[in-house]
């Protein structure tokens, strides 16, 4: 009983370094993304063109992916509302994140 008890135990600490390795990196690429589109135009350059808002789209999948790992985990410990609020919001996210790139 104590082996399943610590297998059960080890994958769920596993599921949260992976979940907190992604938060990470998405917070890593998101903030030097933001900070090169803000400084920029600081130094002359024109922010305003196509390869700027694929990087813009970039940074906000970057935020989505950090953001939705704790999300979902949170959501998932307060019952089936929460989920079905959850999934609402993620539809409204990606939706705005596309129709904003054109």
């Amino acid at each position: 009983m104590a082996n399943n008890n610590n297998k059960q135990r080890t994958e769920r600490a596993a599921r949260n370094d992976l979940i907190r390795i992604c938060c990470y990196f998405a917070l890593i690429l998101a903030a030097v993304l933001i900070f090169v589109d803000n400084l920029l135009p600081l130094v002359g350059v024109d922010v305003s063109g196509r390869l700027f808002g694929i990087i813009r789209l970039v940074k906000d999948i970057a935020l989505l992916i950090g953001i939705v790992f704790g999300a979902f985990a949170f959501a998932r410990s307060k019952g089936k509302a929460w989920q079905i609020v959850f999934w609402i919001a993620l539809a409204l996210y990606i939706a705005s994140v596309i129709l904003g790139l054109f």
